[in-house]
């Protein structure tokens, strides 16, 4: 992860250096951890594609098939994988009648567009503008995107723009933009409270209420915003790239596309490390907010060694 904040253990985190803290886990960034070594590559999922719906495995073939059909294919990551951006840059692949698909990336700010477009005319490396995200990690994957013809798109809402939700809430937004990205229609009492618990679980349940409930406004505006970059593509079609928490149905950027656009062709595949003794697909998203799947297909592949990001979570 980024370096924690300065301060010795159990220490209070300044408020202001409290919630930059806050705001780059919630971007996602914090994964970031370039050179790891994978693990249980012999697990017996590694490799293997699980069909949510009809809860059972399926072949590659049979996967491309279906991305070749969605309008939205969500292929959601965990950040410093390195075989999670293999299999994402295979995915680049699928054929579709027509001009290529749009590549979307949430590790662009929607507010560096005009700089990726001119990066892109002058032949210079897009990837260079990355915000805070290791540009090895993604620099063969937006080379795959260039040679596939495929437009790149910035798709996220820049940090500073989330500040103001955190602390004041929603009354920081025009209320034409509350209701345009469906902030309010999206979201129901089950949501909040699985939201609540993936940002106290993601803060080591270091998080104050008062914070956690303001990152959980600012999760849900960074998911609308990235629905909205979505529905700006969609007419040509749209491969993302986004983490997996991003690409869930019952609480991310599908959720938000279904209320505004429904009947929206999407496919959501979380790329998932496997877990040790963990050998049941069904394991790996029992929870969830109400009945819905959280991804459509899971993908499962090893893992990489990280060190613990609680033990020095504050200090």
């Amino acid at each position: 992860m980024r370096k924690s904040p300065p301060g010795g253990p159990g220490s209070p985190v300044p408020r202001p250096l409290a919630l930059t803290l806050a705001l780059t886990l919630l971007g996602s960034a914090c994964a970031l951890i370039p050179g790891q070594t994978l693990r249980d590559t012999d697990h017996p999922l590694a490799g293997r594609i699980w069909d949510s719906a009809a809860a059972r495995f399926i072949d590659e073939d049979s996967l491309l098939g279906r991305a070749a059909q969605a309008e939205v294919l969500l292929l959601g990551e965990t950040h410093d994988n390195p075989e999670h951006h293999r299999l994402q840059r295979r995915m680049l692949s699928i054929t579709k009648s027509g001009a290529p698909p749009a590549l979307l990336m949430e590790q662009f700010d929607i507010d560096q567009q005009t700089a990726i477009d001119l990066a892109v005319k002058n032949g210079s490396e897009p990837g260079a503008l990355l915000r805070g995200w290791d540009h090895s990690q993604y620099r063969e994957l937006i080379v795959a995107g260039q040679a596939a013809g495929m437009p790149l798109r910035a798709a996220n809402l820049p940090r500073a723009s989330l500040r103001p939700v955190v602390r004041e809430g929603y009354a920081s937004l025009a209320v034409t933009d509350i209701e345009r990205l469906g902030l309010h229609a999206a979201w129901d009492e089950a949501r909040e409270m699985f939201m609540a618990r993936v940002i106290e679980a993601s803060h080591c349940g270091k998080a104050p209420p008062q914070l956690r409930d303001g990152l959980v406004r600012a999760q849900r505006l960074r998911d609308a915003t990235l629905a909205d970059s979505a529905l700006g593509s969609i007419e040509r079609g749209v491969v993302f790239i986004l983490g997996r928490g991003h690409a869930r149905r019952d609480v991310g950027v599908p959720r938000y596309i279904d209320i505004r656009r429904p009947g929206t062709r999407m496919l959501s595949i979380g790329l998932v490390e496997v877990s040790a003794g963990k050998t049941d697909p069904r394991l790996y998203e029992a929870e969830r907010a109400g009945a819905t799947a959280p991804h459509d297909i899971l993908w499962f592949t090893p893992g990489i060694e990280r060190p613990d990001p609680c033990l020095n979570f504050g200090k």
